[in-house]
C-alpha cells in the first residue's frame, strides 16, 4: 500500500492567487520536510495546478533528493504569469516527471454535463500531449469534485489513473487514487504525522463508505 500526497504552490503566496487557493500553498521548509520523509517512506508526490514553483522550487529539489513526482497541469493557465510555460512542462517531462491533466479551466466537473467534462479533459490532454510529444493518460480531479457520473466519463475517455481528494492508502493497481493534502497551516510535525500515521479501523471504514457513497464501485476499479 502506498500513500500519495497532494501539493500545490510552494513558498510565499503570490498576489495573483485567489482566496480559495491560498490555504493550499505550503511553506518551503514544510515542503523540504515532505521530501525528507519521501526519501525514507513509501509515499508518492503529486502537484496540482501547474504553478511556476513546480519548475523553480520543486524540480531542483526533487532532482537533488533523487525523487520523481506527478504534475497535473491546467491547460488554460499555461504560459500565464505565475504558471508553467510550455518549455517548463517539457523540462519536467525530460527530467522523468509524470505529466497529467487537471483539465482546462479548473471546473467543478460535478456541476457540468458529460460533454462539457469530455471537452475540458480532451482539449487539455491534446495540448499537453503535443507539448511533451508523448501520451498524457493520468487525470487529477479539480477540487476533488467527482461522483459516479464524472468517474464514468473519465473511464470512457481512457484515463489510466484518476487522482482524487479522497483520503487513504492505495494499492499499486488502484485506478482511483486517494491522496492526502498538504496544506498551508501544516508544520513539519504535521507532515510527518500525515505520512506515517496509520488510520484506525473505524476511520478506514468510514473513509471507504464515503468513497463508496460518492463513487460507487468506480472507487475500486483497477486499471
Amino acid at each position: 500500500m502506498s500513500a500519495y500526497l497532494m501539493l500545490h504552490g510552494i513558498g510565499p503566496v503570490p498576489p495573483h492567487i485567489e482566496e480559495v487557493e491560498k490555504p493550499y500553498w505550503v511553506r518551503e521548509d514544510v515542503f523540504m520536510q515532505v521530501l525528507a520523509c519521501a526519501r525514507h517512506t513509501p509515499v508518492r508526490l503529486t502537484f496540482d495546478d501547474g504553478n511556476s514553483t513546480d519548475i523553480s522550487i520543486v524540480l531542483p529539489a526533487l532532482i537533488k533528493a533523487g525523487l520523481k513526482a506527478s504534475f497535473f497541469i491546467l491547460r488554460d493557465r499555461i504560459g500565464k504569469p505565475g504558471y508553467l510555460s510550455e518549455n517548463d512542462i517539457r523540462a519536467l517531462h525530460a527530467a522523468g516527471m509524470d505529466i497529467g491533466t487537471h483539465g482546462c479551466a479548473h471546473l467543478r466537473w460535478t456541476e457540468h454535463s458529460d460533454s462539457e467534462i469530455t471537452k475540458d479533459v480532451s482539449r487539455s490532454v491534446e495540448q499537453l500531449s503535443a507539448i511533451i510529444r508523448a501520451p498524457v493518460r493520468n487525470v487529477a480531479i479539480p477540487y476533488g469534485a467527482c461522483d459516479r457520473r464524472v468517474l464514468g466519463v473519465l473511464r470512457k475517455l481512457g484515463a489510466a489513473r484518476v487522482y482524487s481528494s479522497f483520503r487513504g492508502a492505495n494499492s499499486d493497481r488502484s485506478w482511483l487514487v486517494r491522496r492526502e493534502c498538504v496544506m498551508a497551516h501544516m508544520g513539519p510535525d504535521d507532515v510527518r504525522h500525515l505520512i506515517t500515521r496509520k488510520p484506525a479501523v473505524t476511520e478506514t471504514t468510514l473513509n471507504f463508505l464515503k468513497v463508496w457513497r460518492r463513487a460507487g464501485n468506480a472507487a475500486v476499479w483497477a486499471a
